[in-house]
């Protein structure tokens, strides 16, 4: 029987593994292949470390480490790992067949692509402060290669900016972790088990305060810059904008969310030591100010793809509004959130992809009567919109209905209610944007292409989960998302 260290130590293997062998093959449909067959595995056996933990609740054993916690973000990383390379089958084979890119470029795509789904794994079950910011960094690393895949001017940009941005961010959040290293010294003096995140939680109320205080002030302003949130998000639209769709997908839906995951990890154990005022006040600020922020951009956008990137802002930001409530119903909603938003989001970004193919521009103004040249990608890009908006029957419904509830009862109503109101403006945006797109007179030079049948499969399967999570939450979801939730408020 294979234990759960072997379950984690293929599941890193196994991205690694793909990526080598990719680079090594000389024919695109032997790239497809190899690429399918690895995610396929990849997923099976993150889904397998999930099963796993709903069964041993928690796994340490030296550097790794895994709970219900890091379970809600690996469900993530399986699903979106799964379904960007379902996609980009389809997506980087029309790129190649328009003389876009490459074979060398095609099988550097996947090489990078596998290697940015390892960095993100590899965030997610170790169990030590220090080594959850290397793996951070070797995030932006990889990423930052494919945002500038195509190697023009605003790709090359977008990416300088990214690593430029997130650089600042990360050494900040590399200065915030060597003082919280420093106040554990302080306590166990011989440096044992140093960041050691189980160590970090129990020694937590001996942490002197105003150190630990200032710690997450640089890890939150850090980290933060990694998850988008405003005013620290400014690379993410040039990002978003100018890589390939699946890596935007990647991008908005698992990596953002890891970042998150991270600020949640010191964030346990900051309440330990300064109490959870002081935490869920920065919180609160930081994501009213990332919704706040997303509304006019999103209501002057004229670049599709970076509506969809200052959409991710705002969903950020919700999610870290949540997590300053701090209530049990709150964090859950927000775990719930990040879930939703993942899914919903890469479905958007995929349809995203295939709309700009087909139109040959990301520029809205250009893009008219979708639903006339594919009625279906015109039926799922209204539903993927109308989810990502909060709209009733979707998924996204349920989560943002359960965090504004969870400001009402927990002592924010007016928070509560001005969050309501920035995201009615936002729908009213993102659905004036969408029903130009779909609807009106079809260019006539428009000659709509066939969408490859995995492309279609990878956005049936992402728009499924969003409408069936609209109307039924497995139990075993729930109660992952339900201890998870415990462990962010500090049970």
């Amino acid at each position: 029987m294979i234990t759960m260290r072997e379950f984690i130590i293929l599941a890193l293997f196994l991205p690694l593994l793909t990526g080598t062998v990719t680079m090594l093959a000389a024919k695109p449909q032997t790239i497809k292949v190899i690429n399918l067959t690895g995610s396929i595995f990849t997923s099976l056996t993150l889904l397998a470390i999930i099963y796993q933990i709903t069964l041993c609740k928690v796994f340490s054993a030296g550097i790794l480490y895994v709970d219900y916690l890091s379970a809600v973000l690996l469900l993530v990383v399986a699903v979106l790992s799964f379904t960007s390379v379902l996609f980009s089958t389809s997506y980087m084979e029309r790129d190649l067949k328009d003389g876009h890119i490459s074979l060398q470029m095609l099988a550097r795509y996947y090489g990078l692509l596998n290697l940015f789904i390892f960095t993100m794994i590899c965030v997610l079950v170790v169990g030590n402060l220090g080594l959850m910011w290397v793996a951070i960094e070797a995030t932006t690393l990889a990423s930052a290669l494919l945002v500038a895949f195509y190697f023009n001017r605003s790709a090359l940009e977008a990416a300088w900016k990214y690593v430029m941005v997130c650089t600042v961010g990360i050494c900040l959040a590399l200065l915030g972790t060597i003082i919280l290293y420093y106040t554990q010294l302080n306590v166990n003096g011989n440096g044992s088990e140093a960041l050691n995140w189980l160590m970090l939680r129990d020694i937590g109320f001996l942490l002197d305060p105003a150190m630990v205080k200032l710690a997450f002030v640089f890890i939150f302003i850090g980290y933060g810059t990694k998850a988008g949130l405003a005013p620290m998000h400014t690379w993410l639209p040039d990002a978003h904008s100018q890589a390939p769709s699946p890596v935007s997908g990647l991008l908005s839906g698992a990596l953002l969310s890891c970042a998150l995951y991270v600020i949640m990890r010191n964030m346990i154990v900051v309440q330990e030591a300064v109490g959870s005022e002081f935490v869920h006040n920065l919180l609160i600020v930081f994501g009213l100010a990332s919704i706040l922020i997303a509304v006019p951009f999103i209501l002057v956008q004229h670049d599709l793809k970076r509506l969809l990137a200052y959409s991710s802002v705002e969903h950020i930001g919700l999610i870290t509004f949540g997590l300053g409530i701090g209530s049990p119903l709150a964090v859950y909603g927000a775990l719930l959130h990040i879930v939703n938003h993942a899914v919903a989001k890469s479905a958007l970004f995929y349809l995203a992809g295939v709309i700009t193919q087909e139109y040959q521009t990301k520029n809205i103004v250009r893009i008219r009567g979708l639903m006339n040249v594919s009625p279906i990608l015109g039926t799922l890009f209204m539903i993927a919109v109308l989810a990502i908006t909060g709209s009733p029957p979707f998924s996204i419904f349920v989560s943002k209905f359960t965090l504004i509830w969870a400001a009402f009862v927990g002592g924010y109503p007016m928070l509560g209610g001005v969050t309501l109101l920035l995201m009615s403006g936002i729908f009213a945006g993102m659905m004036y944007y969408c029903l130009r797109m779909c609807f009106g007179p079809t260019p006539k030079k428009l000659e709509f292409q066939r969408v490859g049948a995995p492309a279609m499969a990878a956005l049936v399967l992402s728009v499924g989960i969003v409408v069936i999570g609209g109307m039924f939450l497995p139990s075993w979801l729930h109660t992952i998302l339900t201890q998870a939730a415990t462990i962010v408020v500090g049970g």
